[in-house]
């Protein structure tokens, strides 16, 4: 007698598709969500995300308004199981609470451990509520230490109506930094996603994608505040996206403060961003606009000294004014970050070659150099002591000491705005040193009676 199977034993795939698990993995690596945690996702859809996080966790709040996708039927020609038998096939429909309704029309507000919304925020259905009410709604449905993840399109995208364009760092600079951490963040606004055909356009298509995931910080009320500070903006943008990739590195690989060295660090572009995550920053700078405040290059800026106080990081930062590569002294630091500093004409009086080995020489052992670096427009010029040929900088370090955990060095040309208002090629490398170099004790040979003899030197 055959055993009988219930209808929903096979488990039917997402109409738009099979979820990242690159995503999933990344919000269990910043955060601390287990099987108690309250997850929201508003917008799930037929559940693409709602499956894979109700296995993380059994307090799953999900919204969707729309009734072939909740209960199955076709949607533009793709056909859907439908989000109900989707989790009763996976035996999951006890760990989830579907809402049938737009989670933006709601009107009371819960609090969860997570919110989860991946590239839902510019759907048609939400066109109504502007980009900034509806952040700010799901920002409002985290609870104090709880994280916010977000993917979304960036630019105009075939899927993205006018009024809901997000342009590149729009999410970012809307973020109160009083308020919230920024955990993972990253724009790709130079590259493209492949994506797969789903009912919201058939057919193989690509996007600009960008994702950020943010810990909501306990708000400390105060009665009144007496000195206000303004933070002011650096003349060179906001900080380098990689950098929050490297706190979070440095966060994983060191369970004591962090030491990091930023030379050249001008306004305090990337030198503050590290100091407001807590590690010890030291920086060099000798420019006295960039430190003092001014007019440089055509913009002004208020100065990496009051800058520095504006952020209340006076205690992280050390700030050196002088040249990093004049000087003779050596110290040992976790992690060195370089931005565009070996090209600048103060420092065209030292080759290339010595500025580099003077930077590997102040990492300590098992600590990182990350160092982004301009390339002659032209191989076929000669730049010496300003510009890397390609393959140039690779050649330098020792692979026996050092561990090049990856480096790219770009042949296509970008126009820069903020720097040098020219064209720039650039190449970036992380290396980590292995250790320090040895002294190795070399031989010598001498004379005695007419035989050579092999003697090692003192």
């Amino acid at each position: 007698m055959l055993e009988y199977k219930s209808k929903y034993f096979t488990k039917s795939l997402s109409v738009f598709g099979e979820p990242k698990l690159s995503i999933i993995n990344k919000i269990k690596q910043y955060t601390n969500i287990d099987e108690n945690s309250r997850i929201l996702i508003p917008n799930c859809q037929d559940g693409i995300y709602v499956l894979p996080f109700a296995k993380i966790s059994n307090n799953i709040v999900c919204y969707e308004s729309n009734k072939n996708l909740l209960n199955g039927g076709v949607i533009d020609n793709f056909g859907s199981l439908g989000l109900v038998k989707r989790l009763k096939g996976a035996n999951l429909d006890k760990n989830v609470k579907i809402k049938k309704y737009n989670f933006y029309d709601e009107k009371k507000i819960a609090k969860y451990d997570l919110v989860v919304a991946i590239r839902t925020i510019q759907l048609r259905e939400n066109d109504k509520y502007s980009i900034e009410n509806k952040l700010n709604k799901l920002m409002s449905s985290v609870k104090d230490n709880g994280y916010l993840y977000l993917t979304y399109y960036i630019d105009e995208d075939i899927e993205v109506s006018e009024n809901q364009i997000i342009r590149y760092n729009e999410i970012k600079n809307n973020i109160d930094l009083s308020k919230w951490n920024i955990l993972y963040y990253r724009d790709n606004f130079q590259r493209y996603t492949d994506h797969n055909s789903h009912p919201n356009h058939i057919g193989n298509h690509k996007h600009k994608i960008g994702s950020i995931l943010l810990k909501k910080t306990p708000h400390v009320y105060k009665k009144r505040i007496l000195d206000r500070r303004y933070k002011s903006a650096s003349i060179y943008g906001e900080s380098n996206q990689q950098v929050y990739d490297y706190i979070n590195l440095l966060k994983n690989e060191y369970d004591r403060n962090v030491d990091v060295l930023v030379v050249d660090a001008n306004d305090g572009k990337n030198a503050i961003t590290f100091a407001r995550f807590g590690f010890n920053v030291v920086c060099y700078e000798d420019n006295k606009v960039l430190l003092n405040g001014g007019i440089y290059n055509h913009k002004r800026t208020t100065g990496l000294k009051k800058r520095v106080s504006d952020f209340l990081v006076n205690d992280n930062i050390i700030i050196k004014e002088k040249n990093f590569y004049d000087i003779k002294e050596i110290n040992k630091f976790d992690f060195i970050y370089v931005d565009s500093s070996l090209n600048l004409e103060k420092n065209n009086h030292i080759t290339l070659k010595k500025k580099v080995r003077k930077l590997m020489s102040n990492v300590r052992e098992g600590g990182y150099l990350y160092i982004y670096y301009d390339l002659v427009l032209n191989e076929i010029d000669d730049y010496n002591n300003s510009y890397f040929h390609i393959g140039e900088m690779q050649k330098i370090f020792d692979l026996e000491d050092w561990k090049i955990e990856y480096i790219c060095e770009r042949e296509e040309k970008n126009y820069c705005n903020y720097i040098y208002d020219k064209d720039r090629r650039i190449g970036y490398i992380l290396a980590k040193k292995k250790r320090n170099r040895r002294k190795h004790k070399c031989h010598y040979t001498i004379e005695i009676n007419n035989k050579i003899e092999y003697q090692k030197a003192s």
